[in-house]
């Protein structure tokens, strides 16, 4: 089964190797020699069409909606096994901008269930100084993710155009722009196979994340009505954290 809360860890060696959910550290923790890789690529997606910005897609009411960016942090990010959690990456910025998006983790040889994140950053990440990392660190003033009045950043940027009109043709006058941020929205993420699966010295394994991106406007839970609900830019929190919830539950993972 697995796990849903705080781990016991068998052993005092092993819990010097793996870290607890909730512990923050300055660097991941992967333990020294060699290492297997794990091959992340997130895929984005619209009612299971390939997601692509500038395209033109129908939300849960049949409104005509383009995104013309879609940015978020996932942070903290943790391989989970019987024994525990190991923290693997601090953070990473998907640009959803030209389609999926892919990096490489560097982990142990074993078998695992999957990996937890954070969707967004930690308090002590989010409250650092953009001005402190340089131009092509994606913390940097560069990467457009930071306020430019308030403290932190923005977890999750998602633009674009709608109309509620499903009979309109020609452009689309609404603007969406949804922005969550501040450190309630901070959000963790679940990411386990519907299997186990197993990581290898010097070979490499694929992790496939999906993302449902019109999940993130309409959930079996609560939905989003772009007619009422399409501005947040760090003040309206109620939409932004319903934004947030939605997110959570479009994202699944896959390995071969």
């Amino acid at each position: 089964m697995k796990p849903n809360g705080p781990i016991r860890l068998a052993t005092a060696a092993v819990a010097v190797m793996l870290v607890f959910a909730g512990c923050r550290r300055d660097e991941p923790i992967v333990p020294a020699g060699k290492t297997a890789t794990l091959r992340v690529r997130i895929v984005p997606d619209w009612n299971g069409e390939p997601f692509q910005r500038y395209t033109e897609f129908r939300d849960w009411q049949n409104f005509r909606v383009k995104v013309d960016m879609l940015r978020f942090y996932l942070s903290d990010l943790r391989m989970v096994n019987g024994d525990g959690e190991l923290s693997v990456k601090d953070m990473v910025l998907v640009d959803m901008d030209n389609g999926p998006f892919g990096f490489d983790l560097k982990v142990p040889a074993g078998k695992w269930w999957g990996m937890r994140a954070g969707l967004g950053l930690p308090l002590a990440i989010n409250h650092s100084d953009p001005a402190s990392y340089p131009n092509e660190h994606p913390l940097s003033v560069n990467s457009g993710m930071s306020w430019s009045w308030l403290t932190g950043y923005k977890f999750v940027l998602l633009d674009g155009r709608f109309n509620t009109d499903p009979a309109s043709t020609g452009d689309l006058p609404g603007l969406l722009a949804i922005h969550t941020g501040q450190d309630t929205c901070y959000a963790e993420v679940g990411l386990f196979p519907p299997a186990s699966f197993v990581t290898s010295i010097d070979s490499t394994t694929n992790f496939t994340i999906h993302v449902g991106v019109d999940q993130f406007l309409h959930s079996p839970v609560e939905s989003i009505d772009l007619g009422t609900e399409n501005q947040a830019n760090g003040s309206n929190v109620p939409l932004a954290m319903k934004m947030t919830r939605n997110i959570v539950r479009s994202m699944s993972a896959e390995t071969p």
